[in-house]
């Protein structure tokens, strides 16, 4: 209300009710436009899809993120997205999928958008072919955690009672 007055009015209010009060209202009538303004979200990251050419690498030590490669591991290496997403690539051949963790940079060839480890270049049958057209899309982070892993009772059963 107070943030959409003109300079006379200002002038006016001040006038008549003195300068704090109005500064107050103007103060105040700034957050609540600003607060408003924060409460926008940002495009849903499940948006994001990209085709292109894919390809899988299979000898590499460490990763950008520094652990360790496997090739038996679904991971993958993007230029630029964060890693830890969890992408879908789509085998625009063959119509496999492959859930993928991003866990490295690349590729460094020009017209590719993913290097795949060799686990998932397998489950999406590009292992020969080496290259595949395909279609990436981001998996949203499940908004519950994973239920906890239960114990059985066989298990406990197997290995004895609990030393204390």
């Amino acid at each position: 209300m107070f943030s959409k007055l003109t300079s006379q009015a200002t002038v006016s209010l001040c006038g008549s009710v003195g300068f704090r009060p109005v500064l107050i209202a103007l103060l105040f009538g700034s957050l609540s436009a600003h607060a408003k303004a924060k409460t926008l979200r940002a495009p849903a990251a499940s948006t994001f899809r990209a085709k292109g050419i894919a390809s899988w690498y299979d000898e590499s030590r460490f990763t950008s993120t520094g652990e360790r490669y496997r090739a038996r591991e679904m991971t993958a290496a993007h230029p630029s997205l964060p890693f830890g997403t969890m992408v879908t690539v789509r085998n625009l051949n063959n119509g496999r999928i492959a859930l993928v963790r991003i866990n490295d940079r690349g590729p460094f060839k020009g017209g590719r958008i993913i290097d795949l480890s060799r686990a998932a270049a397998g489950h999406l049958g590009m292992l020969s072919d080496g290259l595949a057209p395909v279609e990436l899309r981001i998996v949203p982070p499940a908004r519950k955690p994973l239920p906890l892993l239960r114990v059985s009772s066989r298990s406990v059963e197997r290995h004895g009672p609990v030393p204390f």
